[in-house]
């Protein structure tokens, strides 16, 4: 397993928070994917699943945000955007061959993932607790 969920992660929001844990079981399916040595295909599917719900994600995430008024909105969806895209290079190097998938890599999602939830998300958190 690469992550587990803890509560230091939680933004205070059930619907955000199962988003994460969800987001967190595709990034462990993937790792595990790779540590196991399935087939290239294998990991497409992986790594597209992932690309797939991160966009699912970041679009609920946003909608949460605007209905709160959240000021830095504009700065956290330019967040979302560059790591959507980057996961979509992974994806595109991968089914051209161009990508060999390492530990690296799953190190910059789950660093990204973590980083971005305990640090940026919880500027909303904060804002939405003291609006409420």
């Amino acid at each position: 397993m690469l992550i587990q969920w803890t509560e230091d992660l939680s933004v205070g929001n059930e619907k955000i928070d199962k988003e994460h844990q969800r987001w967190i079981e595709i990034l462990n399916d993937f790792y595990e994917g790779i540590r196991q040595g399935k087939s290239k295909e294998k990991l497409e599917e992986l790594l597209e699943a992932m690309l797939d719900y991160t966009r699912y994600h970041f679009k609920s995430e946003e909608a949460y945000m605007k209905s709160f008024d959240f000021p830095g909105l504009e700065d956290h969806r330019k967040l979302h955007n560059e790591y959507a895209d980057k996961i979509a290079g992974f994806y595109e190097k991968l089914k051209n061959g161009k990508l060999i998938l390492s530990v690296e890599v799953t190190n910059f999602l789950k660093s990204w993932l973590i980083n971005h939830i305990k640090g940026v998300d919880q500027q909303y958190a904060d804002f939405v607790a003291k609006k409420k």
